[in-house]
């Protein structure tokens, strides 16, 4: 039978996080996966926010894909068993936080799981959107462990991190770019919707549209006379509408759109370098 790594793990938690009762409650809900370390994230990485660490160990060779016997211990007892242990650490990390604590404990969100393969190299993948480890973890492992053989990765690596953080940023801010634009769009609809109605309160048309409070009587009026003036439009339209026949019971019907949600891509990597360098790399070409 092939021996299988071992586990511990190493819980940074920020300041505001940390106390004893949490740091007991974490070891004794862990236990029954690894050890547990927990202690105060230092403050050169607060930035980072809580991190869930996965040292994994192994006394034999397995990293290097060229040693026939290192390949067969990675593919049919390491993978495996990482995979397993992913599953079972998010498991783990969702019961957490789904469960009453003792007085001086809470729950805890992380915003990053490193993989720690010392002394050949380091993870740090974000967390999910529902803070869990993602379940491509494993497969980023075993890319990252050809990389490093193919010497694609260079040297000096302190870390891999997935996805970079200039990536993250910018998802981030596509997200809220399109978060606004959605809004807006919807408020421009309910603006129309309600001036469309010949009943419309004209003050209730203005808070439609969810501007900012005109600054005088005369720039008011000439706000909601423009929306008004915007309805009447649509209403004209809506009239020559009318005079079409209903679509056929298999032609799609136009619905609002959804409110975006955000999807995190992990395509982007960051290879972080001991100079403070960041290479980025598309996982999607290597």
């Amino acid at each position: 039978m092939l021996p299988k790594p071992s586990l511990v793990l190493q819980v940074k938690l920020l300041p505001e996080d940390y106390s004893e009762a949490q740091a007991a409650e974490i070891k004794r809900s862990y236990m029954y996966l690894a050890q547990s370390v927990v202690s105060e994230l230092p403050e050169d990485e607060r930035a980072e926010g809580n991190l869930m660490r996965l040292n994994v160990r192994l006394m034999k060779p397995y990293w290097n894909p060229a040693d026939d016997g290192a390949q067969k211990l990675w593919g049919e007892s390491f993978m495996p068993w990482l995979a397993n242990a992913v599953r079972n650490m998010s498991t783990a990390m969702h019961n957490f936080n789904t469960v009453l604590h003792p007085l001086g404990s809470g729950n805890v969100a992380y915003e990053w799981a490193d993989f720690d393969f010392a002394p050949n190299a380091v993870l740090r993948v974000k967390m999910d959107e529902e803070n869990r480890i993602p379940s491509a973890a494993p497969a980023f492992c075993d890319k990252v462990r050809s990389l490093c053989a193919e010497g694609v990765l260079g040297e000096d690596v302190v870390r891999v991190r997935i996805p970079s953080l200039a990536s993250l940023e910018a998802q981030k801010a596509a997200y809220e770019e399109e978060l606004r634009q959605f809004r807006e769009a919807r408020a421009a609809e309910e603006a129309v919707a309600c001036a469309l109605d010949a009943d419309a309160d004209p003050e209730a048309v203005a808070d439609a549209t969810e501007f900012e409070a005109p600054a005088d009587a005369e720039s008011a009026a000439e706000a909601v006379e423009a929306v008004m003036d915007w309805g009447d439009a649509g209403a004209d339209e809506v009239a020559t509408d009318e005079a079409e026949p209903a679509p056929a019971a298999d032609e799609p019907v136009a619905t609002a759109a959804s409110e975006p949600v955000f999807t995190l891509d992990y395509a982007i990597w960051g290879i972080e370098k001991a100079d403070g360098t960041v290479v980025e790399l598309d996982s999607r070409t290597l």
